[in-house]
């Protein structure tokens, strides 16, 4: 099979911050398409397929930007950019509507709704929500740090590292109707849902590197579960990443430890951790799955790794398929 994909880096503007690859698994090759330049740090990247455009963060101080890069068969071109409204924009995510697309402003604490016009390209904010607050850690939780956002039946789930809480939001303007609380200095940083587990939410905790399972209630969600994505006897520094979800498996990378820990989801939606398995590379910020092959981006490595996975045990098997990238932090599905 082949696969195509996009990486996000902490690329300079003089570098191709931005690549496309295609994975061929069948040849085994990882090779390099395109590549785009001109954008500081384009760390996180979000496509909209029915309008053919890439989106991607500048982050930076004291304010970032969104670009929107239109997709055609020779690469991609500028279409647009936009004021992020906040300082060092980690995250993007596009509405179910593809009207809206909601970014996230890591260091002041802030995420904006930008409306897109009918080719894709942001045309202005239309919402804009500023958390206050900090958290346990000194150093890391002096004050809000708005993270990571997704959409869910017509709720917005929001990762506030600082504050050590997951807000829920609804509407347009957005309204706050609730909140997930993690215990403190936790800092969650992603989220995940599973198919066939409605009830349930993954959040990945970057500071203490556990999995927080959280079930629905009649009021709200429950805390029932946290598991480690490192093993018992790790002494090291290391935080944790990314998660993501490929059907009863879930996912989650460390940065430090440089793996990739295996959560079973069991029938009642709590997780069974199947292992910890290294991905070639230091620093695995990002990865996503393609059929049974797991892409990592080592951002220290300037190395993008490829992983084979065995779906009935839960393991990651290292591969030979590897391929050069600047400071890859970001894998995005085409």
């Amino acid at each position: 099979m082949r696969y195509g994909f996009y990486t996000g880096s902490y690329g300079e503007a003089g570098e191709e911050g931005i690549l496309r690859f295609c994975l061929d698994t069948r040849e085994g090759t990882l090779e390099k398409e395109y590549g785009y330049g001109g954008i500081v740090h384009p760390s996180y990247l979000c496509i909209h397929r029915e309008k053919a455009m890439l989106y991607a963060v500048q982050e930076q101080v004291p304010e970032g930007r969104i670009h929107a890069l239109r997709i055609g068969k020779k690469g991609l071109e500028k279409a647009g950019s936009l004021s992020s409204r906040g300082a060092d924009p980690c995250h993007l995510m596009l509405a179910s509507s593809g009207k809206l697309l909601y970014v996230a402003n890591y260091t002041s604490g802030s995420l904006g709704a930008v409306a897109l016009d009918e080719e894709g390209i942001p045309v202005g904010m239309t919402d804009f929500k500023q958390h206050e607050g900090r958290g346990r850690d000194a150093k890391r939780q002096e004050r809000a740090h708005v993270h990571f956002l997704k959409e869910n039946g017509g709720r917005l789930f929001v990762c506030d590292l600082g504050l050590d809480r997951v807000f829920l939001y609804r509407g347009q303007p957005l309204l706050q109707e609730g909140v997930l609380t993690l215990p403190p200095g936790s800092g969650p940083r992603h989220l995940e849902l599973a198919p066939g587990h409605s009830d349930m939410v993954y959040v990945l905790c970057e500071l203490s590197s556990q999995v927080a399972a959280f079930r629905k209630t009649g009021t709200g969600y429950e805390l029932v579960q946290s598991l480690s994505a490192l093993p018992e006897e790790f002494s090291g520094e290391s935080t944790a990443a990314a998660i993501k979800c490929s059907g009863d498996l879930l996912f989650a990378s460390n940065r430090g430890h440089d793996s990739i820990a295996v959560f079973r989801i069991l029938e009642d939606g709590t997780l069974k951790r199947t292992g910890i398995f290294g991905t070639g590379g230091r620093t695995p910020r990002d990865f996503a799955l393609f059929g049974d092959y797991l892409v990592a981006a080592n951002q220290d490595s300037d190395l993008l790794t490829v992983l084979k996975l065995c779906r009935e045990s839960g393991a990651l098997e290292l591969t030979d398929i590897r391929a050069s990238a600047v400071r890859p932090c970001c894998v995005l599905s085409e």
